[in-house]
């Protein structure tokens, strides 16, 4: 009877042993895809950044970057010399700006939306 609740215990033991390890290799695949998603040289973000700031002079408010229809894009935020606040878009591979696009939150909190 001893025996028997030893191996149990024994399996059960192993069982618990194999799911801790399946577990950390899930975690250590999703870190290493995170990772990779969106590794810039400091450099090009640098670049981006000033191309943005050239295009709508003013100073910058937030940045982020992300894909686009399989193009790695920067959105600069900038608060500009006017007082109001634009999204600028730059490519990060050609350096170049995509997109300047007036922030229209302001309007909707006036609308109540």
């Amino acid at each position: 009877m001893q025996s028997r609740t030893k191996r149990m215990l024994c399996l059960l033991g192993c069982l618990f042993a194999i799911a801790i390890v399946a577990v950390g290799f899930g975690i250590k695949a999703r870190v290493k895809a995170k990772e990779t998603k969106a590794a810039i040289p400091a450099g090009q973000v640098i670049a981006s950044i000033k191309t943005a700031v050239a295009a709508k002079p003013g100073n910058v408010l937030e940045m982020k970057s992300e894909n686009e229809a399989d193009k790695l894009i920067c959105e600069i935020e900038i608060l500009a010399q006017d007082g109001k606040t634009y999204e600028v878009t730059v490519d990060i591979a050609t350096n170049t700006v995509v997109e300047v696009e007036a922030d229209d939150d302001d309007d909707e909190d006036k609308d109540g939306n």
